[in-house]
């Protein structure tokens, strides 16, 4: 039978630091897509906006993650099952 061991303890850290990275992306894209586009005035500001509002939405979700990660491991004692 297969080891069923808990996973590694960077599991939270991983994920957060992939979903930021996405999110840095985003951002970087948004903020040079207008230009390579040609939009100016308003909708390149409304373009840049939204994007920075999606990469915020991001990196919330990437802390709410990583919380309900670390509240799932802790609240797992030894994390093995014992049979009697």
């Amino acid at each position: 039978m297969p080891d069923q061991t808990r996973p590694p303890s960077g599991t939270a850290t991983a994920v957060m630091a992939a979903i930021l990275l996405g999110a840095v992306i985003l951002a970087v894209i948004g903020t040079f897509l207008p230009g390579l586009v040609g939009l100016t005035g308003w909708p390149a500001v409304a373009m840049q906006l939204v994007v920075y509002a999606i990469a915020a939405i991001d990196v919330a979700i990437a802390l709410w993650l990583r919380a309900r990660i670390r509240k799932a491991r802790s609240s797992h004692g030894g994390g093995t099952v014992r049979r009697q």
